[in-house]
């Protein structure tokens, strides 16, 4: 099947059935969603039955849906910890300002939120997620501080460590850098619709453009009344943060080792699932054995030099068994 054909049926499929259902969801994000499930190998094909599947198993048990309420909540606990926060990427001397860095936190608040709600919607449990000032090191191991299974009881803390990691909607790739995949018994990947100008969206709704800089501009004449209404329309409009839980992982799974599965192209080899740890030194391994060029990942092309521990989204356990075995029992 061409990835023409694919895209056709997954346009068909997301007009169809996934807008009709969640009429604000945005086009473009849930073809993301979908795309990358297929790309990933979630989805072995792109039939009418195998996305029914997808949607009805995988996607809409674990749907999670933030307002703007809950985004304004992440966004002030992002903005809290900023000073703490290294402006280096891990395994990465790129150095990210004060405004990515509260973008990339933002982020990954906004996908804890959205665990907190499939916990209470799907399990009727309570997390306390407990954010305070303090280091970005202080949150790595655990992004759950209280748990309760009654609105009547005090939180109490959890018995295993989960660490919630917040993935874009285009993208297929659990990353644990560094030593951090020993450090929690849970990692759980978060996949969320946003797009890189969210927070201006945000500040669009807050009217923080049109009332402040924008009427800023205008007082001081450096605009008129017709430049300041096209910029105002330009910067894109808030929406609500879809997302789902595409599945987890615990901290035993291929500790020491790894897996993968992928396509080798005319020359070069494409890895479209990976299951354990990562070193650099792995892909050489991997072009001798498959007679490649260059190996390359899915969605990504390649990652830093650092180790890593790195999961695609087949390699998630998903199902309602894994969560009560893994999580809910042991919680």
């Amino acid at each position: 099947m061409s990835k023409a054909s694919d895209k056709l049926k997954i346009e068909k499929f997301v007009k169809d059935c996934m807008l009709k259902e969640y009429s604000d969801l945005d086009n473009d994000i849930a073809i993301q969603f979908v795309s990358k499930a297929l790309e990933s190998g979630v989805i072995s094909k792109a039939g009418d039955d195998d996305l029914t599947e997808w949607f009805e198993k995988r996607f809409k048990p674990y749907l999670f849906i933030l307002d703007e309420n809950e985004y304004t909540q992440a966004a002030i606990q992002a903005l809290r910890i900023q000073f703490g926060i290294q402006g280096t990427d891990f395994g990465s001397s790129r150095q990210r300002d004060m405004g990515q860095k509260w973008t990339d936190t933002i982020r990954g608040y906004l996908g804890e939120l959205g665990f907190k709600q499939v916990m209470k919607s799907k399990f009727n449990i309570d997390i306390n997620l407990g954010h305070a000032p303090g280091k970005l090191e202080d949150y790595l191991p655990l992004d759950i501080h209280g748990i309760r299974e009654n609105i009547n009881q005090e939180y109490r803390k959890p018995n295993i460590n989960i660490s919630i990691k917040t993935i874009k909607s285009n993208g297929i790739w659990l990353d644990i850098p560094g030593n951090q995949f020993a450090h929690s018994d849970i990692h759980l990947s978060c996949s969320i619709g946003i797009d890189v100008d969210h927070l201006f969206g945000f500040f669009k709704h807050l009217s923080v453009f049109q009332d402040k800089i924008l009427k800023r501009g205008l007082d001081l004449k450096i605009i008129n009344q017709g430049e300041a209404d096209e910029i105002y329309n330009k910067v894109p409009s808030f929406k609500k943060v879809y997302g789902y839980i595409p599945g987890f992982v615990n901290n035993t799974t291929y500790v020491n080792s790894y897996v993968y599965d992928g396509k080798l192209g005319i020359k070069n080899y494409l890895i479209k699932n990976w299951t354990g740890k990562y070193e650099l030194s792995y892909l050489e391994t991997i072009k001798k054995n498959e007679g490649a060029s260059k190996v390359q990942f899915a969605g990504i092309g390649e990652f830093t030099q650092s180790s890593r521990h790195l999961f695609g989204l087949k390699s998630l356990k998903h199902s309602d068994l894994d969560w009560k075995n893994e999580i809910l029992q042991k919680i």
